[in-house]
C-alpha cells in the first residue's frame, strides 16, 4: 500500500499512547473500536477510494452508535489521538506513524541489499581483500567525505567546505625569505641585510630591485621538503603479473612471521606497492627489518597493516639515498630470559581469548590469577617487565 501522508500529521506531535489511560472510558473505547476497524481495513484512514467517509459511515464501520461518536470525537481530536485529514477524512496519526517507519526499515533493508552487491562487485575486482567485509568499503567512504560536519552545518555544506579546502590546501604558498631589500633612509640602518618575506599575496613594491612573479612562484614546490612520503607522479600504475604478486606475498608471509589468514591483506598491500614502483626485493627488506626491529622488544605482528607504514618510509630513505642496511642481529639472550618471553607470549594470548569473550578489562583482571594458574602460567600481571622479573634469578635480582 502506498502511503499518503495527511497534510494535517505532524510526526513530532503524535501523543504517546500511554496518555491514553488518562482519557475517559467512554473515549478510551470509541478510540479502540476506531483502531480495530482501521485495522481490519488494513488501512490508515476512513477514506474509500477518493470519498471521505461521514461521521455516520464511521460509526456503522466502529460499531459505534452515531450520537456517541459525534460526542467524543472532538475530545480525541483535540488530544491528538484521531485526526482529520485536509479532505475531512478521520484518520490514525499511530497507524500513519507506524507505515512510515514501515517503509523506513524497508528502504534500509533495500539500500544494505544494494550496498552488499557493490562490495562483492568490487571485491570480485580485486578492490578489497578476499577477507573483507561491508566495512571496508564503508570506512574509505566516510574517510573521503572528512569526518562529521561542524556544528550547525548541513552535510552538503560540509562535503562543499572540504573539497574547497582541498583545494587551497592544495596551492598554498610557503613563506620563503630572500636577502636584501630596499631600505628607506627613515629606517634604521644595522650591519645585517633584511629578510623580506614573499608569500602569495600582492606586492605594493619591488624586492632588492626585481619583480617577483607570483604565479610562477605558485607552482615551485621547494626542495627541502621533509616529506618521507614517495613523490607522487601522475605516470600509470605498472602491471605487475600475479605470480610476482604471489611470490613476493609468500616471502612477505615467511618473513614477517604472519599467519595464513593474513594472505588476502598481504596481497592486496603488495600488489598496491608494487604497482606504484616499489621493488619486490625491497619490499621484502622492508618487511624483515621491522618485524626483527619488533622482535628484539618480544613482539610480533599479527595483522599485515602493521608493515604499511614502515613499507612506505624504507621505500622514502631507499629514494633519498638513505642508508637502509639491515637491523643489526638480535643480541642473544640468556635461556631465562627466552623462557619469560616465550611464556609471556602465551600468556597474552589467553588474556586476549579471555578479553574476546567477556569484553571487560575489570573482570579479566580480577579473574587472571585463576586463569593464569590453569593455564600453568605467573600470577603476575601480563606485562614484559613483570614476565622478566618473575623469571629472573634471585643472584642477579639481587
Amino acid at each position: 500500500m502506498m502511503l499518503q501522508i495527511p497534510a494535517t500529521f505532524d510526526r513530532d506531535d503524535v501523543p504517546s499512547m500511554a496518555f491514553l489511560k488518562v482519557l475517559p472510558a467512554e473515549l478510551r473505547g470509541v478510540f479502540h473500536s476506531l483502531m480495530d476497524a482501521l485495522k481490519s481495513a488494513r488501512d490508515v484512514v476512513f477514506r474509500v477510494g477518493g470519498r471521505a467517509l461521514d461521521d455516520v459511515q464511521v460509526a456503522q464501520m466502529a460499531c459505534e452508535n452515531v450520537e456517541v461518536l459525534r460526542r467524543v470525537l472532538p475530545e480525541l481530536e483535540f488530544t491528538r489521538f484521531i485526526l482529520r485529514d485536509e479532505d475531512g477524512a478521520l484518520y490514525s496519526p499511530h497507524l500513519v506513524e507506524r507505515q512510515i517507519r514501515r517503509e523506513e526499515r524497508a528502504q534500509a533493508r533495500a539500500e544494505r541489499q544494494r550496498r552488499l552487491e557493490e562490495f562483492q562487485a568490487r571485491q570480485e575486482a580485486g578492490e578489497f581483500a578476499p577477507e573483507a567485509g561491508v566495512k571496508a568499503m564503508t570506512s574509505r567512504a566516510n574517510a573521503s567525505k572528512g569526518g562529521r560536519p561542524r556544528k550547525g552545518e548541513k552535510a552538503e555544506d560540509a562535503y562543499v567546505r572540504r573539497q574547497r579546502e582541498a583545494v587551497e590546501q592544495r596551492e598554498m604558498r610557503l613563506l620563503s625569505s630572500i636577502e636584501g631589500g630596499v631600505v628607506s633612509e627613515t629606517e634604521n640602518q644595522n650591519q645585517f641585510s633584511k629578510a623580506v618575506l614573499v608569500s602569495g599575496v600582492s606586492v605594493s613594491k619591488p624586492v632588492s630591485g626585481f619583480s617577483v612573479d607570483l604565479e610562477l612562484e605558485k607552482d615551485i614546490s621547494p626542495s627541502d621538503s621533509n616529506s618521507t612520503k614517495p613523490a607522487e607522479t601522475d605516470k600509470p600504475a605498472l602491471e605487475i603479473p600475479e605470480t610476482l604478486i604471489s611470490q613476493t606475498v609468500a616471502r612477505v608471509l615467511k618473513v614477517g612471521r604472519l599467519p595464513d589468514g593474513q594472505a588476502g591483506f598481504a596481497k592486496s598491500i603488495c600488489g598496491r606497492f608494487l604497482r606504484d614502483g616499489v621493488p619486490a626485493d625491497v619490499l621484502v627488506e622492508a618487511v624483515k627489518q621491522h618485524a626483527e626491529k619488533m622482535a628484539l622488544n618480544g613482539d610480533t605482528a599479527y595483522k599485515m597493516g602493521a608493515f604499511r607504514k614502515p613499507i612506505e618510509r624504507f621505500w622514502a630513505d631507499h629514494q633519498a639515498g638513505v642508508s637502509t642496511a639491515p637491523a643489526p642481529e638480535p643480541v642473544a639472550r640468556e635461556d631465562w630470559e627466552e623462557r619469560a618471553l616465550e611464556v609471556y607470549a602465551k600468556a597474552q594470548e589467553v588474556w586476549s581469548e579471555a578479553f574476546r569473550l567477556k569484553r571487560d578489562f575489570s573482570a579479566v583482571r580480577r579473574e587472571w590469577p585463576e586463569l593464569a594458574q590453569a593455564h600453568d602460567l605467573p600470577t603476575c600481571p601480563v606485562e614484559r617487565a613483570a614476565y622478566l622479573d618473575w623469571y629472573r634469578p634471585q643472584a642477579q635480582a639481587a
